[in-house]
């Protein structure tokens, strides 16, 4: 995980960079920017992480340089809009140019520490790029004069369940649910995740134990062992939320890719759904637009059952 800066210029940066590295440098960014907003997310102790703290605007507007340069060689991409809504303000010249950046950005040192690291990587390429550059430095780790750690909000919140309605019609929801273990990756993208990017579901595949019993006289072909798909502590601790949230609470359910919401509340006692899961009823309130939402980044929560603060 890094975000590489052979210069202090974000644009002359990406321009430096050989392709696919280029095209990791975005998921690179928006996974840094993730993991700086959403709770949860991970990675906070991570040096790449720990340095960009307190400068999410600047490193949306380096993530955007990235996608710009990527464009511009002629390919697709599929995290500007994603990337952009942690710092709107990054797309706007006006804007932009008023962004506090790093400290640590004009450090000599730690733009030569990335020159000789890009080397070090691809020696092929760089050589080329970054002559007369010392090899074998290490990266230097700036360290953020404040920790910001992202937390859950507290007091009045509203719930975001990522039950997998796709496109359907949110006039018709009534029972609402958690998506079945190993299908929170889906969800993730009904809230904003860029696409090919798996959810936060860290689930393990179990192999049933083997029992022991004398060899057949005649070989035959084992069944296949069944695949059981085992929840992960914080998959677990959504459930307990969910399982234990009180009646009438605000729930908002995604539609179209996350780009609608179903807003309304859980009402009644829980419920089994029709396929076994634990569920709820849903009662409908009003159905809203992404852009209704105070900080639309948080949307991009891989987690199946999240609080954001209330509307």
């Amino acid at each position: 995980m890094q975000t590489f800066l052979p210069y202090p210029d974000f644009r002359q940066s990406a321009a430096a960079l050989d392709t696919p590295r280029l095209g990791k440098q975005r998921v690179e960014a928006l996974q840094t920017l993730r993991a700086l907003v959403i709770p949860e997310y991970g990675w906070q102790s991570h040096p790449a992480i720990r340095m960009w703290m307190g400068h999410v605007p600047a490193l949306t507007l380096y993530g955007l340089a990235m996608v710009d340069e990527w464009v511009k060689r002629g390919f697709d991409d599929n995290t500007r809009d994603n990337i952009r809504e942690f710092a709107p303000q990054a797309a706007h010249p006006d804007y932009a140019a008023k962004i506090l950046l790093p400290p640590w950005l004009g450090d000599p040192q730690f733009h030569l520490s990335h020159r000789s690291n890009l080397i070090r990587k691809d020696p092929h390429f760089y050589e080329e790029v970054f002559p007369g550059t010392e090899h074998g430095l290490e990266y230097v780790w700036p360290e953020p004069r404040h920790e910001f750690l992202p937390e859950d909000p507290e007091g009045e919140v509203l719930w975001i369940l990522r039950e997998h309605v796709g496109h359907g019609d949110p006039e018709k929801l009534d029972k609402v649910g958690l998506p079945p273990v190993g299908r929170a990756a889906g969800g993730a993208a009904d809230s904003g995740s860029a696409a090919g990017e798996s959810g936060d579901d860290e689930y393990q595949f179990v192999y049933a134990e083997e029992t022991s019993r004398r060899p057949a006289k005649v070989a035959k072909k084992a069944p296949a062992k069944p695949l059981v798909k085992k929840p992960s502590r914080k998959r677990q601790r959504q459930e307990a939320a969910f399982s234990t949230l009180p009646g009438k609470s605000p729930v908002a359910v995604p539609f179209d890719g996350g780009s609608r919401f179903a807003v309304g509340m859980v009402v009644g006692r829980p419920i089994t759904l029709d396929d076994g899961r634990f569920g709820r009823n849903f009662q409908l309130t009003d159905i809203i637009d992404r852009s209704e939402f105070d900080y639309p980044a948080l949307l991009q929560d891989p987690r199946v059952f999240f609080p954001v603060p209330a509307l």
